[in-house]
């Protein structure tokens, strides 16, 4: 190909590409939904997101599993197999009642109670995406449901922009740590050797992200930050669906987060206040507490990571299980294959992969939680002295987090086996 023939393909591409790219702004801003069919095609999404999270993470749900279940008091009920079934089952019988119901509050708060009851025999199902769909159903449940009730309308819908927003913001702010800024790069397929080259993009992208939630709350900056925030996504999709094929069930919540941008602040007319404040569901202030105050608390380490937004922050407390041989013979044969042997006959499970592996959802990042899941180990190996869990805790404004080691004779004893 001449130098002349390869400009004008170079330029031709470039023209193509620009008018894609218009084509594709048109499109959206040409997107205009009647008021009415907004709230229900909100629920719509929420409703397959949530379906499409369960699908993904069905063992995440059931007690036949070798990840522990880690209910939030000690001595709640186990619910064993089929019963554990027909409860998953009925989440999704509630869904499409939900979804079909032209008044659909009571089997909105009948999902959400069997739900919560089933969050409380285990917090590894306290994902972010189940917190952030809960809450905009219940928000929804606000709602008479009847097409003339346009002002009962809004309040919904404006308790679910705060969701949203402050998602968007804590999210951002979550990520403006060195580790963040370290692993960001790798979401552009880095090399190692050139990560150091990449550095300053972790940093943009929290600034990004957390601009995206403040500007979908103004009036002037609204429609650009939801342009942002679809591009956004659809990076973080192409990351994790094509560059590394990983953690499958963050798909479709990027996809319902596109939706929800287009749904909830696409060429809407609504103020700062109208989200923040005025708004005369009572509910909405459990949701300002909620998604706009207590996150705050994780920068000092006093409210969990994953109730904050902080989903692949970088920072969030994580822990491994170091053991012997011997402990490793005495694990399930599914459990074996996350061991990985360490030079000096040691060997680590590492939570991380075994809760991805099994239930596909990352591990719950809590010591707490992380604890519970050493003891577990401890109950395979007869509290073994060969088995030490190392957990490293989150940095805090107060400080940098600390390593802290426990063993079968320390806090993760286990009096019967």
């Amino acid at each position: 190909m001449t130098t002349a023939n390869a400009s004008l393909h170079q330029n031709s591409w470039k023209l193509n590409w620009r008018f894609q790219f218009h084509r594709f702004c048109g499109a959206i801003r040409n997107v205009s939904i009647d008021p009415f069919r907004k709230i229900v095609y909100t629920k719509t999404a929420i409703v397959l997101g949530f379906a499409a999270g369960f699908l993904l993470s069905p063992r995440l749900w059931v007690s036949s599993r070798f990840y522990p279940l880690i209910p939030i008091l000690h001595g709640l009920p186990h619910i064993s197999f089929p019963l554990d079934y027909i409860c998953f089952a009925g989440l999704f019988l509630l869904l499409v009642l939900v979804e079909v119901a032209s008044k659909p509050r009571i089997y909105i708060y009948s999902f959400a109670c069997l739900l919560l009851f089933l969050a409380l025999l285990d917090q590894n199902r306290w994902q972010p995406w189940v917190y952030l769909y809960l809450f905009m159903l219940l928000a929804l449940s606000c709602f008479s449901w009847r097409p003339d009730d346009i002002q009962g309308r809004e309040n919904a819908l404006n308790i679910c922009r705060l969701i949203v927003g402050t998602t968007y913001i804590y999210s951002g702010l979550q990520k403006l740590n060195p580790r963040f800024a370290i692993g960001a790069p790798l979401l552009l397929g880095a090399t190692p050797h050139r990560l150091q080259i990449f550095h300053a993009f972790g940093w943009f992208v929290a600034c990004i992200e957390a601009s995206i939630g403040i500007g979908l709350l103004t009036h002037k900056y609204r429609n650009l930050a939801v342009l942002g925030g679809i591009f956004m996504h659809l990076f973080i999709l192409y990351s994790c669906a094509i560059v590394y094929q990983w953690n499958s069930v963050v798909w479709p919540w990027n996809i319902a987060m596109i939706a929800f941008l287009l749904l909830l602040f696409w060429k809407t007319d609504f103020t700062f206040r109208d989200v923040v404040w005025r708004n005369p569901i009572r509910f909405q202030k459990v949701v300002l507490v909620l998604f706009g105050v207590l996150p705050l608390l994780s920068f000092f380490g006093w409210w969990d990571s994953y109730l904050s937004a902080s989903l692949y922050s970088g920072n969030v407390p994580m822990a491994d299980v170091l053991l012997s041989t011997t402990v490793k013979s005495e694990l399930p044969k599914r459990v074996q294959k996350y061991v990985t042997t360490l030079p000096g006959a040691r060997n680590v499970l590492k939570i991380q992969d075994w809760s991805i592996g099994e239930l596909n959802v990352p591990p719950y990042p809590a010591a707490r939680a992380y604890r519970a899941v050493g003891a577990e180990i401890c109950r395979y190996s007869y509290n073994s002295p060969d088995v030490l869990l190392l957990i490293e805790e989150k940095d805090t404004l107060l400080g940098r987090g600390v390593l802290s080691p426990d063993t079968c004779f320390g806090s993760l004893v286990v009096d019967k086996w």
